[in-house]
């Protein structure tokens, strides 16, 4: 419910009649979980989620005692946070690679012509 908030917009109702309502159209859901945007999460659903994830009992083996299918959420939860935090570590260095290869091609590039003109 809080990383899927829509445009960041965290529910006051985070219970579990909400999380319910929300799941009741199972086709719906599965596909806004599949189809979910990770590299994009706002800051507010971010820091919503922040007390969930230090809850030593957020874990996906321990929520597996109670329920598999909430265990299966509990573990998409931490491996979409874990994959956001490594995306914006990466990602900047993805941009800056890509600028340098640019600007290595365009060198590279006025290197050869001016080799042609001197043979």
């Amino acid at each position: 419910m809080v990383l899927m908030a829509p445009g960041g917009r965290v529910p006051k109702d985070r219970s579990w009649k909400a999380a319910k309502v929300m799941m009741a159209k199972v086709d719906a859901f599965l596909d806004s979980l599949v189809t979910f945007n990770k590299e994009k999460i706002p800051e507010a659903c971010l820091k919503a989620i922040q007390p969930y994830l230090k809850d030593p009992e957020f874990q996906p083996d321990l929520v597996a005692s109670k329920s598999l299918a909430a265990a299966g959420l509990c573990s998409w939860v931490l491996n979409i946070v874990r994959f956001y935090e490594v995306y914006c570590e990466v990602e900047p260095k993805r941009q800056a690679l890509s600028k340098a290869n640019a600007e290595l091609a365009t060198a590279q590039g006025k290197l050869g012509a001016i080799k042609s003109k001197i043979h």
